[in-house]
């Protein structure tokens, strides 16, 4: 199996560009993984772009046009991507991936109001509005992942102020986050246990 590739923003965002260029209505969307944490500047480099989309229109509008713009269906049945569950996963000719999101992620969380009020606007495209979901957010969808690259991106994400009330107050507020909280609780153990970042969540 070939490795895949690590990209930075001047690779990834030339993509959303290009579909930009296609879009006939104004979308939006947001942005939850590696290149939210790039565009913070929490990390330089990701292997994949996740979007949530928020409405049926966006990710409708925003499909017809990445397939314009040369973006490819692909199925990856790995345990990786079951768990993490996106409704699509495009790539390109370079192997650039977007794992598309509708309103939940990892069959757990759910785009909430909360989490769009505190997203912030990285991008204005054509007919493409980009935004990256907050630190805290960023950190509690990666979080419900057992993914070994998500603690490390957790742990760099909690070198910066994070605001544990914000992440315990959405926790709280999520429907049926009594079903998946054991697996953010198990994480914030291999946190403490792995890179010593003591969470005031356990």
């Amino acid at each position: 199996m070939t490795e895949r590739k690590k990209h930075d923003k001047n690779v990834l965002i030339p993509v959303l560009e290009e579909i930009s260029k296609h879009l006939e209505e104004e979308t939006t969307v947001y942005l939850i993984g590696g290149l939210a944490m790039v565009l913070h500047g929490y990390k330089a480099i990701t292997f994949d772009v996740d979007i949530v989309f928020d409405t049926d229109e966006d990710l409708k509008w925003f499909m017809t046009a990445a397939e314009k713009a040369g973006m490819k269906a692909i199925s990856d049945k790995s345990a990786e991507y079951v768990q993490m569950g996106p409704q699509h996963i495009l790539e390109n000719q370079d192997g650039i991936r977007l794992d598309i999101f509708y309103k939940q992620v990892c069959n757990g969380l759910i785009l909430s109001e909360d989490m769009k009020h505190r997203a912030q606007t990285k991008l204005e495209l054509n007919n493409l509005t980009v935004h990256a979901m907050s630190g805290e957010d960023i950190f509690l969808f990666k979080s419900i992942t057992m993914r070994d690259n998500d603690l490390v991106d957790m742990f760099s994400i909690a070198q910066m102020e994070l605001d544990w009330n914000t992440i315990e107050l959405e926790i709280r507020k999520q429907p049926n986050s009594e079903k998946w909280f054991p697996r953010v609780h198990e994480r914030l153990i291999d946190l403490k246990d792995d890179y010593g970042v003591d969470s005031p969540l356990i």
